[in-house]
């Protein structure tokens, strides 16, 4: 290895052959010792860059005598360098003095922008002003300052492609992409690394690989980001493993299709906490396991109660969650209140609903989902219209289509999971979302025969009691249902069971009479029309001689929705008529 013969000066000539000697193996502390063996101040500096770049044995006690020099780019580079390491560790801390750290540190870089701007310029002045730009950049993540955080990373990326400089130019990109992320812009994020990955060197590859897989994650792509995080823990071990892993169990967690044995991994150092998020998709997924009918009910209820202590608890122990955590918290609850029949407190969680924000689609189509589930309910509050609901969703799954790396089916599926009532809706409403057309199978047919599914027949009296706890009807009987029919009954309950992943799930058949109702709160004979033809197909209630305890408040609902359909009732009125029978 020869460093003799190397221009120090050129920033785009010294990194190009600092990428060549890593290519032929040479250790980056030896490349070190090279460097620092010319005993000149521009070695110097390059030693030290490199050093930062690869930690080095020898990166404290060169940043230490970087800072002693008397020089103004050996002293602001190892003062860049410094800064970067200190702002890290306060963003892993936090604490009250945080602000007050971070205000010191700001005081200091500006100053080392303000020395370097009277130098000569040079790729070495270039290079410690990138140095600067980036732990600003970082300090204004820390408060929370995003615009401003991404102006400096792009700063010093300008900066860098100026020199053409292969390293400086690919640390200053992985900033950026770290600040798009952080502040939730997932689109641009994951075109950035996209863009990264098309690049001949990458600076910290690994951490922006499970950036794009959180973005894409996000976007509804769930298949995609699976592929990128399976891989990243197959080619990377230690921490970067763990964090795949764990993103993974969380994701799954999320979207209802795994993740729901095993430890949850500790939240590594500097990350927001995200442990909980797992346990309470845990509590969910165990709730949708457990049947709406007789005892069980108890039990389902128990686990959507664990669910709301999580996310309460979240906020009680006074953990730094960004906004998608708090949005997220928010629909877990209302969520779990849907699930529990507490439809007062579904609609208090569900009331801020407009500071949604708009990258993040999961949470968008879920936290909407539920607000259209709580619309379609007898229970809802005025404000909860089904039209407004229904305008919000058609506008997510709008944008979806027009992103290139969001998956509209991708997203129409995290929303059947966790809301088919509100997917039906989208899927049998005029000019449907076709990315929900599969829901339609979780609406029952009922008449003589009884099927959902597409493959489930139902006994008559277990199709009835199916019909009104879909309309929210609360049969505190033990199996009703299976005097008139106790093996076939309790038969058809184990075929509503199905295996989601990993996962077992209690699929909910959803009354036609729910989407109908829907439809004919709009003002519009077109929604009128579908409505008819949907009661026409799908029926109203199940045809039934045995004696049935409720059979008079099925009947009821009948006579109401023909009244609804025949212009003798309105919305309200049917909602009314629905909750006096309850």
């Amino acid at each position: 290895m020869d460093v003799h013969g190397i221009d120090l000066g050129s920033s785009q000539i010294f990194q190009d052959w600092f990428l060549e000697q890593l290519e032929d193996s040479i250790p980056p502390e030896k490349i070190v010792e090279a460097l620092e063996g010319l005993g000149t101040t521009e070695a110097y500096i390059r030693a030290l860059i490199v050093s930062y770049w690869r930690t080095t044995p020898q990166m404290e006690r060169l940043i230490k005598h970087g800072l002693s020099m008397n020089d103004v780019v050996a002293n602001e580079t190892a003062k860049g360098f410094a800064v970067y390491r200190r702002s890290i560790k306060i963003l892993q801390e936090g604490g009250p003095q945080m602000h007050v750290r971070v205000a010191e540190m700001r005081g200091a870089l500006d100053f080392a922008l303000d020395r370097l701007s009277k130098l000569p310029m040079s790729d070495l002045v270039m290079e410690a002003q990138i140095g600067i730009y980036i732990p600003l950049s970082v300090l204004a993540l820390n408060e929370q300052d995003f615009d401003q955080a991404i102006r400096l990373a792009s700063q010093a990326l300008f900066i860098a492609e100026e020199m053409n400089a292969t390293v400086s130019t690919a640390r200053a990109r992985a900033i950026l992409i770290s600040c798009h992320s952080t502040a939730g812009h997932v689109e641009t994020t994951a075109a950035l690394v996209q863009d990264d990955r098309k690049k001949g060197f990458r600076y910290s590859w690994r951490y922006t690989e499970l950036v794009l897989a959180n973005s894409l994650y996000i976007l509804g792509n769930y298949i995609e980001a699976e592929s990128i995080l399976t891989s990243l823990a197959e080619r990377t071990d230690g921490a970067y493993q763990v964090r795949a892993h764990s993103m993974m169990q969380r994701n799954a967690a999320l979207w209802g299709i795994g993740g729901l044995t095993g430890e949850v991994p500790p939240t590594a150092l500097g990350e927001e906490p995200f442990g909980w998020i797992t346990e309470a998709m845990r509590a969910l997924m165990m709730a949708t396991a457990t049947p709406r009918e007789g005892k069980e009910a108890e039990e389902r209820a128990a686990h959507f109660a664990t669910a709301i202590h999580i996310c309460e608890q979240s906020d009680d122990d006074g953990l730094r969650i960004y906004q998608w955590q708090h949005v997220f918290a928010r629909w877990v609850r209302a969520t779990a209140y849907l699930g529990r029949g507490e439809f007062s407190s579904a609609a208090g969680v569900l009331e801020r609903l407009d500071d949604l924000p708009d990258a993040m689609f999961d949470v968008r189509v879920l936290s909407l989902g539920a607000g259209l589930e709580l619309a379609l309910s007898w229970a809802a509050p005025e404000d909860f219209s089904v039209a407004k609901f229904e305008s919000k969703l058609r506008k997510v799954f709008a944008e979806a289509e027009k992103i290139r790396y969001a998956s509209a089916p991708g997203l129409a599926k995290l929303l059947q999971r966790w809301h088919p009532t509100a997917a039906a809706y989208l899927a049998l409403m005029p000019d449907p979302i076709t990315a929900c057309a599969f829901a339609v199978r979780n609406v029952m047919k009922v008449g003589q025969q009884n099927l959902v599914f597409d493959d489930v027949t139902l006994p008559p009296v277990y199709a009835c009691d199916l019909v009104l706890r879909a309309l929210d009807f609360d049969l505190r009987r033990d199996f009703s249902f299976i005097q008139s029919d106790p093996g076939g009954s309790r038969k058809k309950k184990k075929d509503l069971l199905q295996q989601v992943g990993e996962v077992t799930l209690w699929r909910q058949p959803i009354s036609a009479v729910r989407i109908a109702y829907g439809l004919l709160s709009h003002r519009n004979d077109v929604y009128h029309f579908r409505a008819r033809s949907i009661l026409a197909t799908y029926g109203i209630r199940p045809t039934t001689t045995a004696i049935y305890p409720m059979m008079g408040t099925l009947e009821g609902v009948e006579r109401a929705t023909r009244d609804l359909l025949e212009g003798n009732l309105t919305p309200k009125g049917l909602t009314r008529k629905m909750l006096e029978a309850q």
